[in-house]
């Protein structure tokens, strides 16, 4: 698969996941206005919806045939992530005010709602997850992937480490420490995202776990290139870019080989990681 035919995948991927996100948030006389309005705001606005696509594709490749089945688990994906999204932008995380070129959520509306949205998304992923239609003990096989990356030994846990690290003032040239907080906080879910994906539809432990292995692989590889563009936003090009450069050069390889080796079932998930290594945003 090329890069043309990876990009129209994806965004007909993305089209499919964000119809159902407006079903799934669609505003309702139960929900309070407000929250109701922070929580789409906080789901709907621009992404990529790379999680949540992931999922899907590794349904199919992992021969899941029916998309609307498959569809409120990845939905749940994308509310979990939109819900970390919010939590890291809070004055008390990250206190960042923008997030994709609009005020972050607790700029918009306020701090304490803010809160609410994020742990009413949190709460929808897990009743969205409850929706689908699939084999009972495959969707629970799946949610636990995705408790086992959001939880205290995977995002949250690297939020905290995260959170330390600031407090004890430690550099951010400092790769050990920095490396695990990203492979807790972004690595963990992205690689949750293929493995449950598989797990819907019913693969073995042993595709299920080469893709949790590829699915590290590629999101390591994400945060290098987060890293290189903010490199190159902050400080042009010059060396330190260059050295992210070339450690997400070696890591888009790696992942590429991984993915390579499940077959060519597969093929989408080995074109991804020059996609990736070559975004701009």
């Amino acid at each position: 698969m090329n890069e043309t035919q990876l990009q129209s995948r994806l965004a007909q991927d993305r089209n499919l996941i964000d119809r159902a996100l407006r079903r799934v948030l669609r505003p309702g006389s139960a929900v309070p206005s407000r929250l109701s309005e922070a929580m789409r705001y906080a789901a709907l606005g621009p992404g990529k919806r790379l999680r949540p696509a992931l999922c899907l594709e590794a349904f199919r490749a992992a021969g899941g045939s029916q998309d609307r089945a498959v569809l409120p688990f990845c939905c749940g994906i994308e509310l979990i992530h939109a819900f970390s999204l919010v939590h890291d932008d809070l004055p008390s995380m990250d206190d960042d005010d923008f997030r994709r070129g609009r005020p972050s959520l607790h700029r918009r509306f306020d701090e304490a709602t803010a809160i609410l949205a994020a742990d009413a998304l949190f709460a929808l992923a897990f009743e969205l997850f409850t929706r689908t239609r699939i084999q009972a003990e495959l969707v629970v096989s799946a949610t636990n992937a995705v408790c086992r990356a959001v939880g205290p030994a995977g995002m949250t846990g690297g939020q905290m480490m995260d959170i330390e690290g600031r407090e004890r003032g430690r550099k951010t040239e400092d790769r050990g420490p920095v490396a695990l907080v990203h492979r807790k906080k972004t690595a963990e879910f992205i690689a949750a995202s293929l493995e449950s994906g598989a797990l819907l539809a019913g693969a073995g432990r042993a595709v299920c776990t080469a893709l949790r292995r590829a699915g590290m692989e590629l999101g390591e590889l994400f945060q290098l290139t987060d890293d290189m563009l903010d490199a190159t936003q902050e400080e042009g090009p010059g060396e330190p870019g260059n050295r992210v450069r070339q450690r997400a050069d070696a890591r888009a390889s790696q992942a590429e080989r991984a993915f390579s080796r499940l077959g060519s079932g597969y093929a989408l998930f080995a074109a991804l990681p020059r996609l990736i290594l070559h975004r701009s945003s």
